[in-house]
């Protein structure tokens, strides 16, 4: 499709960077302008971007004088490529002098400039020049200089010809399509490298703000001098990288082995429970049919000598209630009648007995005693058993309470963004860095103040009030740890904790990390260590609950509890941790 002016103008919009483009509007609005010409309003200039630019200019000064405009402000703020690559593309017939820069000295260029010839021409001329050959050199003959120097229309016409022979040579090696693209300015190579920012760029990008300044130098030669250093450093790192894998490699094979030693264990554990508490209910399970049997078989016997007495019973109230009727009839009957059979009835009236009362039989009341007896002995023994499983829990308890430590904060190892109270017992993140003074104790990068006392042995309890925090840090540490840079918080390292990475996420620092599922989150939590088995257990003092225990660690220094409080997490984590008395009811 064949390009018009218009389209070349807007390419040499869009191939301005962000900056240049803002110089080039503040150029065109400073512009001469011709008889009879207006501006672009400043307002709609200073949000115009390329295409509504483009759009403007050719709608104020028409399309030829646009293209004039953009060429004189495009030279105008040193984008002679741009402009030379418009100039050609809207006036292709126009005939081009070979030109050639002087060599450059002390960093500096100089250019062989016809009188009256912009400077800035010159400059591109030699930027033409550099884009032909990728190392920065000029090819060019002592007598295309002199033809150049002289301005003889004659010897320049052949030096043209010459020139242009002796380019095609040149580039048939050192061809700029040869090179990789810039990506900001297509269809330009990447002949230089900037040292500054550490990587190649082209002719444009050397002029543009970005760049003005920096050390450069043909790309060429850098290749020449830099590149095998780099790949000197590159083996180096790559060297290095190859040993923190394998280094990562064995603490995750290690990891994996520990893990999986304690999954063995907590497999063998879980069976040996779940087999006492299946024999355990199997028991429970044979007493109950055996009790529900000595019931029913109970019920049955007294529902039989119920059914017997309910007859008996039901029988003499017939016939009393037959004695009745015959004893009213009587009674209501003329005197005639009534001494006819008086005798008989009467007698009949006084043998009738009066009827018996209940009585338990014996084999009911030997049956009830007997179930009475073992009620009663199994009432006693769950009885005691609870009692025994209470007591269990309590002396667990009290070896808490008895191993209570009054553990305070330590502020020599705080990291300068940590606020504390004035009894040292709560730490929040603060907002600003203090200007504490730095020393080998205090942290620096993570957010971490270790407690005191250190502890060398024994047992030690203490107890965290966590409330609604979205994230925290509760552990201990070997107080001999580096506390400088960012580190890894797992037990070959130094550190048994449990954190909250998350809300309702938790995770304890084994390699690789273990997470913890709770079906309630802590509100507290306490800390165990028994210094001596080498254990640490962390409670959720919330439900009574173990969160997690390390078991068998060793260690030969002391050891200090470690604290974080965790980023702010968008203003839902700024409460602090609080050291709370053990058993206490802690802050509400």
């Amino acid at each position: 499709m064949i390009k018009t002016p218009s389209d070349h103008l807007l390419h040499s919009l869009e191939g301005l960077v962000p900056n240049d483009f803002e110089r080039f509007k503040f150029k065109l609005q400073n512009t001469s302008l011709e008889k009879d010409q207006s501006r672009i309003p400043r307002g709609q200039l200073q949000k115009a971007r390329p295409v509504k630019l483009a759009t403007l200019l050719i709608t104020h000064y028409g399309e030829e004088c646009a293209v004039r405009l953009t060429l004189q402000v495009l030279r105008a703020i040193n984008q002679n490529f741009l402009a030379e690559e418009l100039h050609k593309a809207t006036d292709p017939g126009k005939q081009h002098p070979c030109i050639t820069p002087w060599p450059c000295h002390s960093g500096t260029f100089s250019t062989a400039v016809s009188p009256g010839k912009p400077r800035d021409e010159a400059v591109y001329v030699l930027g033409r020049a550099q884009e032909g050959d990728p190392v920065g050199g000029t090819h060019v003959r002592d007598s295309c200089r002199r033809s150049v120097a002289s301005r003889d229309p004659k010897t320049s016409d052949s030096c043209s010809t010459n020139c242009k022979q002796q380019e095609g040579l040149q580039m048939t090696s050192l061809s700029p399509k040869a090179l990789p693209q810039c990506e900001r300015h297509m269809r330009q190579a990447q002949l230089l490298f900037c040292e500054d920012h550490r990587e190649p760029i082209c002719l444009i990008c050397r002029l543009s703000q970005e760049h003005r300044g920096h050390r450069v130098r043909p790309i060429e030669e850098f290749k020449l001098h830099k590149v095998p250093l780099f790949q000197e450093q590159i083996q180096k790192q790559l060297e290095y990288l190859k040993e923190l894998r394998k280094s990562g490699e064995e603490q995750r094979s290690q990891g994996d082995k520990k893990t999986a030693d304690f999954l063995k264990q907590i497999e063998t554990r879980k069976q040996r429970i779940r087999h006492q508490l299946k024999q355990l209910y199997h028991f429970l399970e044979e007493q109950e049919k055996f009790f529900m049997a000595s019931l029913e078989e109970l019920g049955q016997t007294i529902g039989h000598v119920r059914e017997s007495y309910s007859t008996r019973a039901s029988r003499d109230i017939a016939l009393l209630n037959e004695l009745i009727g015959e004893m009213e009839v009587k009674q209501s009957q003329p005197e005639w009648e009534l001494m006819q059979d008086i005798g008989v009835t009467l007698h009949r009236a006084k043998m009738v007995t009066v009827p018996k009362p209940w009585a338990t039989p014996p084999e009911v009341e030997k049956k009830m005693h007997l179930f009475y007896q073992k009620s009663e002995f199994v009432e006693k023994s769950m009885k005691y058993f609870s009692e025994i499983l209470h007591s269990e829990m309590d002396t667990i308890n009290g070896i808490l309470i008895l191993s209570a430590v009054n553990v305070i904060l330590d502020t020599e190892t705080a990291h300068p963004n940590l606020i504390f109270s004035n009894d040292l017992k709560s730490v929040r993140l603060g907002n600003k860095w203090d200007r504490l003074p730095d020393s080998p104790e205090r942290f620096d990068s993570c957010i971490i103040a270790l407690g005191l006392p250190s502890f060398l042995s024994g047992r030690h309890y203490w107890e965290v009030e966590v409330g609604n925090k979205t994230g925290w840090i509760l552990g201990i540490c070997k107080a001999s740890m580096s506390r400088k840079g960012n580190m890894t918080l797992s037990p070959d390292n130094g550190y048994w904790v449990v954190m909250m990475t998350k809300r309702s996420e938790f995770q304890v620092s084994t390699i690789p990390p273990t997470r913890l599922q709770m079906t309630e989150p802590p509100r507290r939590v306490g800390i165990f260590l028994d210094y001596t088995t080498g254990d640490i257990s962390f409670y959720n003092v919330t439900n009574k609950s173990v969160i997690y225990t390390f078991t068998g660690f060793s260690c030969s220094g002391p050891l200090q509890p470690i604290f974080s409080p965790g980023t702010h997490d968008g203003g839902k984590n700024t409460d602090p941790l609080i050291i709370c008395p053990v058993g206490g009811q802690g802050p509400p």
